[in-house]
């Protein structure tokens, strides 16, 4: 995806980005019509022109297909086409992308990174949308690679698999300690990443893509109990397994606290989110070192479950750590 550098014109894209949001209203995606959603040449009314073409000051989406709004016309037939992953007929999958699209929408304004991810819109679309209603609170750039080289650039420590969400909660954590930028919109701060640090080199798209550390940390768990014997191991063999049981369940997590399904409220110096390691069953009852007893929290659900240990939020936690 190309991303251009930004209109300088704030005030403008603010203006037309207040008019689109006052249109698209979420009452209104309630009910927005396959008509009022999907793209039909000439028509420059309907939501994915206005985000794609009028609103290219809040990130340029355009070199990527019509396919990535989920449902579009063929111009060589003029009948709408859509993607199979949302249902079998035209209106059975708007019926699945305007849901998606209001879920995504409530998702941003409760900061569900959880809802988020699972969004089934293309990332590029999602995470326009969520920067066009939320422009507070999510930066107009929409490209991983972007977002990494800004993290690198700036001097903030990130990890392979962090994702645009967790890319874009640092630099905005990264902005609140700079004196000169703390005080600018994010459409202002946008800008000063592109000026001050310039446009990311282009990369070779080729390139594999590195096993995730997830699967890499479950490999090494795997391999530790092929050394060892459970029953027979010792007082240092028990915390380095418990130490990989840990991590898996924190990168699981993927920087959501699994009880509240709030971000971590920090990271440390590795770059890591922060969250606990909370075994469900705790251990002094009988609960398993396992990963299938193991959620990630925030330390004040931590320690809510510590003090409280309500059922409700066991048997919550439970099915969690099962998944």
């Amino acid at each position: 995806m190309k991303i251009s550098e930004p209109n300088p014109n704030i005030l403008h894209i603010e203006a037309l980005r207040k008019k689109f949001v006052s249109d698209f209203d979420r009452d209104m995606l309630e009910g927005i019509t396959l008509e009022q959603y999907a793209m039909r040449t000439g028509d420059k009314k309907n939501f994915c022109y206005r985000l794609e073409r009028e609103q290219i000051g809040m990130g340029d989406i355009r070199n990527a297909t019509a396919q990535k709004f989920g449902i579009w016309v063929r111009k060589s037939t003029g009948e709408y086409d859509f993607t199979k992953k949302y249902g079998q007929t035209a209106e059975e999958a708007f019926s699945v992308i305007r849901s998606e699209l209001c879920r995504l929408v409530d998702a941003g304004k409760e900061d569900d990174f959880n809802a988020i991810r699972k969004n089934m819109l293309a990332p590029i679309v999602r995470y326009k949308i969520l920067a066009m209603y939320y422009p507070d609170k999510f930066l107009t750039i929409h490209s991983e690679r972007h977002l990494t080289y800004f993290c690198k650039k700036a001097g903030i420590p990130y990890l392979q698999d962090d994702d645009e969400l967790v890319l874009q909660r640092k630099l905005l954590q990264w902005k609140e300690n700079q004196p000169d930028i703390q005080n600018q919109s994010l459409l202002e701060y946008v800008a000063y990443l592109y000026e001050h640090f310039g446009v990311p080199p282009t990369v070779d798209k080729g390139l594999a893509k590195k096993k995730t550390r997830l699967k890499k940390l479950k490999d090494d768990l795997k391999a530790f109990d092929g050394r060892h014997v459970k029953t027979h191991m010792t007082e240092v063999e028990v915390k380095e397994r418990s130490t990989l049981v840990a991590e898996i369940v924190k990168e699981r997590a993927a920087g959501v606290c699994q009880l509240c399904n709030k971000p971590a409220p920090f990271f440390n110096k590795k770059g890591e989110a922060y969250l606990e390691c909370h075994h469900v069953i705790w251990i002094a009852r009988g609960g398993a070192d396992e990963v299938y007893n193991a959620v990630a929290l925030c330390p004040n659900c931590h320690r809510k479950m510590h003090i409280l240990d309500e059922k409700s939020d066991v048997d919550y936690l439970m099915e969690i750590a099962k998944g």
